[in-house]
């Protein structure tokens, strides 16, 4: 349902919405609460590998944690070898194992491996049966109950999303009318350096709510996806950070709202929530003893002031435990009692309200997937190394119901990174080889009610607060326009209902090319803007502000020669070159230069994007020069064109087609030696064409010469991709060999990039 007031400044939309999950579903990887707790007793408290209490066993296995809506199993697992090698998004009939769909997609550009491909819980939407899933490629997708992709979203193109080798991605969180995903990256503008940011989208179109970054820089990759509750009266989206922080977020604006340090490392779980107190845990480094680990409660409505002008309020601390190393299993939270798995897969129960230990189990070495709890206190538990665990909290005591261990293939260990989910008198949990549902043939299922969520807090109607422009994040083609509205929140974060009489935006526009229409709310992009970037700023009661960013990228064909840009300036925009390149001078005209002044990984790497995705089938053409960092080493550096790359590796001499720097499914080398402070073209094009069977090949061409000789006839490197990357934004790449923390390495530069349509 949504009310939309109209003034003659701009449109102003309230949106009110509501939840409609089911005792029955379970619609993200910590349950209906995110807490591990299930509104059932349970059904099952022992069985066998063998058949015993096994109502159905799928042969597609993986390393995340299934959701289940309308008696539907969704999850992310990987499919195929070699060059068929992809992620697929499956949903299985939850009462008989059996496939209702599938859809599959690549990998592509990241250094997640392949035994981490499908690592993300999908998120359900109760209210419409969507589902959504943070693919390994860097794609937020959306589907309907049947499969039907309804919208997407590039995270690596359009947002700047990075990953890290061991994959940890943060799952997508649907509250309200939004699919909220968290994601280390670094874009344009004010957000071109790197930052570990939230973004929020329109669960129905994908359209940008809010895309912020509450923290300081991110220390490390993790995976701790946050969880919503009402705390204080309010609405929050709670996150813990890469920074050690755990914020809390306005969910409905992303103003940040507190903060608590628990740690100096980053944070991998995720918390739970119990009234207003939030539980955190970690196995890091802590900020005020040298112990590691740390299990803490603290009150996010008791506030402290902030330390400084600028910083957020503090949280206030509970209680703690200490000594507890639980960096990967998320705590389980059921009426006062506690449970958490440490890194070495011994369990502990917590009295919720102080901390002190009831008891402790041990559960075998390993930890990684969290623990579930049933009405009646069985908690299901999936043990790294292959042991499915069934116990009961028996007050002072935990007794060991079952254990069975699962073997892979060839005797392989069967390795569980996921949780149980436990539903209708089904616990279902993912392995690495398959699929288990656990339960009793023709069982009763004895549900229980959970206690009421807190609800939140009443404001006045007309308490100005916060108002956001929708879309947050826009681009527009030179000439185009698009409407952006305005909607206003109270200061409890609530929609604010008209009259809005009295509300005059005034709309101003800085640096992007462009001018919004104070009638309509309409942004008209320039003609001539070409590549440009800034923000749209509207003004309202009084001198409250909100902000768009906004940027214009030409569709092909193009070509850009940096003349246009400042030196020490990047090119408006762009993604993914901010702190790792900038506008030189060389020869009377301008050049971009990838610096190789930095020692980390992720500065001697440039991987730009210069529009949003596209569709296959274009040419990407550029001028290109490696420096040489005495006495051998030359740069890698090339061009990307639909998620493939066309590479001069400077260590090996090759010339390189690519798509997935971490998995070689498709990988062409041919050898050349090519020389260093010398400027050469290269030419690469990716044309899809249809097979004589069906479906659609990419063929993938590329040449590269210097630039004071003839053009080369011919192709110098071929290859197809029998499953074709079928869009893609065009960029350039550069890699900084030889860089270390003492002496810079070899640079690169590039000019004159040219994007065509194929012939």
């Amino acid at each position: 349902m949504s009310l939309s007031g109209t003034s003659r400044y701009g449109r102003l939309v309230v949106a009110l919405c509501s939840t409609f999950a089911v005792a029955s579903d379970w619609p993200a990887w910590r349950g209906v609460r995110d807490t591990g707790a299930v509104p059932e007793k349970a059904a099952v408290t022992s069985w066998s590998p063998d058949g015993e209490n096994v109502l159905w066993k799928s042969d597609i296995g993986g390393r995340t944690t299934p959701i289940l809506m309308n008696g539907r199993l969704y999850f992310l697992a990987p499919v195929g070898e070699g060059v068929a090698t992809q992620e697929r998004a499956v949903c299985l009939d939850a009462a008989t194992g059996k496939v209702i769909w599938e859809r599959r997609f690549n990998v592509w550009l990241t250094d997640i491996v392949e035994n981490r491909v499908g690592w993300t819980a999908m998120a359900g939407d109760p209210e419409t049966g969507n589902v959504y899933a943070h693919a390994t490629g860097g794609e937020l997708l959306a589907f309907d109950r049947d499969g039907k992709p309804l919208w997407k979203r590039s995270l690596t193109e359009e947002f700047g999303r990075v990953s890290g080798y061991g994959g940890r991605l943060f799952s997508p969180v649907v509250d309200e009318d939004r699919v909220i995903v968290g994601f280390n990256c670094a874009v344009w503008g004010n957000y071109a350096r790197g930052g570990l940011r939230y973004l929020a989208l329109d669960k129905r179109t994908g359209e940008a709510i809010w895309f912020v970054e509450p923290g300081g820089a991110p220390l490390d990759t993790t995976y701790a996806t946050p969880v919503v509750a009402v705390i204080g009266g309010v609405r929050q989206l709670i996150c813990p950070g890469t920074d050690g922080y755990v914020y809390g977020l306005a969910a409905r604006t992303g103003a940040r709202l507190w903060a608590f340090q628990a740690s100096k490392r980053p944070l991998n779980t995720s918390p739970v929530v119990d009234g207003d107190h939030v539980i955190v845990t970690h196995s890091e480094e802590n900020v005020d003893t040298t112990v590691m680990g740390r299990v803490v409660c603290f009150n996010a409505a008791k506030l402290n002031p902030p330390a400084k002008e600028g910083d957020a309020p503090t949280a206030t601390e509970v209680w703690r435990a200490d000594g507890v190393d639980a960096g990967y299993c998320s705590p389980a939270l059921a009426g006062d009692r506690l449970y958490i798995v440490d890194n070495s897969a011994t369990m502990f129960c917590l009295d919720a309200k102080t901390g002190e230990q009831k008891w402790k189990q041990r559960l075998g070495r390993v930890g990684k997937g969290s623990p579930v709890v049933t009405a009646d206190g069985v908690l299901y538990y999936g043990e790294q190394n292959g042991y499915i665990w069934i116990l009961k909290d028996e007050g002072d005591k935990c007794a060991v119901l079952d254990r069975e261990q699962l073997k892979g293939p060839e005797s392989l260990v069967d390795e569980i990174f996921g949780s149980f989910i436990v539903s209708e008198g089904r616990a279902i949990l993912m392995t690495r080889y398959g699929t288990y549902a656990l339960g009793r043939s023709g069982a009763t299922v004895e549900s229980v009610a959970f206690a009421a969520a807190p609800a939140e807090a009443s404001a006045p109607p007309d308490a100005s607060g916060r108002a956001l422009i929708r879309p947050a994040e826009l681009t527009v083609a030179p000439g185009a326009s698009a409407t952006l509205h305005l909607h206003a929140f109270n200061a409890l974060g609530a929609p604010i209902r008209g009259p809005f009489g009295s509300m005059m935006p005034q709309w101003t526009v800085t640096g992007v090319k462009g001018a919004v229409n104070a009638e309509t709310g309409a942004f008209s992009a320039a003609a001539d803007a070409g590549f440009s970037a800034g923000v749209v700023k509207a003004k309202w009661i009084g001198d409250a502000e909100t902000v768009a960013r906004v940027r214009t990228t030409p569709a092909p064909p193009f070509k850009f020669d940096f003349e246009s840009v400042a030196v020490d300036a990047v090119p408006p925009g762009w993604v993914g070159v901010g702190g790792k390149s900038k506008v030189v001078k060389m020869d009377g005209g301008k050049v971009l230069m990838k610096m190789a002044e930095q020692p980390s990984a992720p500065m001697m790497r440039m991987r730009a994007y210069m529009t949003p995705p596209i569709a296959g089938g274009y040419t990407i053409q550029a001028d290109m020069m490696s420096t040489l960092k005495p006495p051998t080493t030359k740069a890698d550096m090339g061009l990307i064109n639909t998620r493939y790359r066309l590479l001069l590796m400077g260590e090996l001499n090759v010339l390189r087609i690519d798509s997935w720097d971490t998995m070689p499914r498709v990988q062409h080398d041919v050898p050349l030696n090519w020389k260093e402070g010398i400027w050469h073209r290269m030419k690469f094009e990716v044309r899809l064409v249809d097979k004589s069977g069906g479906g659609q090949e990419a063929q993938l061409r590329g040449k590269v010469w210097a630039t004071d000789e003839p053009e080369p006839k011919g192709w110098m490197i071929e290859c197809a991709d029998p499953y074709p990357n079928t869009e893609g934004s065009p960029g350039p790449y550069a890699y900084s060999n030889g860089t270390t923390p003492k002496s810079k390495g070899a640079e690169v530069y590039f000019d004159n990039i040219e994007v065509l349509k194929n012939e």
